[in-house]
């Protein structure tokens, strides 16, 4: 069971990592870019493409470590009570990844869509006063989601050294 728990804890911090390089792959590297040499309708579009996948992988991720977390708890009855912090972070995590991907953007897409249609039908006062309604909502998405990789940062420290702390007290005994 101790080499089996290793790879879970492996496998904890590799999906904790890959969500956080993803995270800032899609923040700072793909999104600007695309805006930066795409006109906004189009890189819009290709970012409403991709974002479904990108929100559904954060509370993913969150319900495979919990299983991993069950798992684990099964051999150690001690594990949920020495990682509280970690456990309540990752219920944060999994809840704020779940209202990006089934709410926010949601909203966000249904009030892009909106703007588009009110310009195309030449009705600019309209799309004018859907756009600041966007902006509301974007700006609501990029704080949650720049707080889901704050979280994921922690939870990947937090787990790193409680990993660190078990394995120089099994060195001590």
């Amino acid at each position: 069971m101790l080499k089996i728990s290793r790879y879970i804890n492996a496998l904890i911090l590799l999906l904790l990592g890959g969500y956080i390089g993803i995270n800032l792959f899609f923040s700072f590297l793909e999104a600007p870019l695309l805006f930066s040499h795409f006109n906004h309708r189009l890189a819009g579009e290709i970012m409403n493409t991709i974002f479904p996948y990108y929100f559904a992988l954060g509370w993913i991720i969150g319900i495979i470590i919990y299983t991993l977390i069950a798992i684990k708890s099964l051999k150690d009855k001690n594990l949920i009570k020495e990682i509280k912090g970690f456990l309540i972070g990752l219920i944060i995590f999994t809840i704020i990844s779940m209202a990006l991907h089934k709410t926010v953007l949601k909203l966000g897409q249904e009030t892009n869509r909106q703007y588009y249609q009110f310009l195309d039908e030449g009705k600019k006062e309209e799309a004018k006063k859907v756009k600041s309604q966007f902006k509301v909502i974007h700006t609501v998405s990029t704080a949650l989601n720049f707080s889901n990789l704050i979280i994921a940062l922690y939870l990947f420290l937090y787990f790193y050294l409680y990993l660190e702390r078990t394995s120089q007290k099994e060195k001590s005994i």
